[in-house]
């Protein structure tokens, strides 16, 4: 029987990159706030909160986060760690949940060991001499 988790959990994963790209481009919209659940040792979280947080953390975007970047692989944020400003960079593959409360909304993803990468696409041959105008 054909196993579809592979491809639902991508699935999840351009939708999560997706609807992070419309946050960094156009804001939250009012009341709305994600919760963000994620394996620590592969992201980059403050390293005083590692001993606190050493297999997985959840963040909140809501009212109080700033420079969201959305790559294809990865987004950052800056939020506040009691007081302290810091960039928590979050590779998709890591993630392990996203939800949207207000919308009761949301993913739940197997964490993967590393970046999936998009199958290499052979280049298209194009023959020339039969587009070449002929005298």
């Amino acid at each position: 029987m054909k196993d579809y988790t592979p491809f639902i959990q991508k699935a999840f994963r351009v939708a999560t990159h997706d609807i992070l790209a419309d946050v960094a481009k156009n804001g939250l919209t009012d009341g709305a706030y994600y919760m963000i659940t994620f394996e620590t040792p592969k992201a980059t979280i403050p390293d005083f909160m590692r001993p606190q947080y050493p297999k997985e953390m959840t963040i909140i975007l809501q009212n109080q986060f700033d420079n969201l970047v959305v790559e294809d692989d990865k987004f950052s944020v800056d939020l506040s760690f009691g007081g302290v400003s810091s960039t928590v960079i979050i590779p998709f593959h890591t993630l392990k949940a996203f939800v949207d409360p207000d919308a009761q909304f949301g993913f739940n993803f197997i964490p993967t060991s590393a970046p999936e990468k998009e199958p290499e696409r052979p280049a298209e041959v194009i023959d020339l001499a039969s587009r070449r105008k002929k005298k």
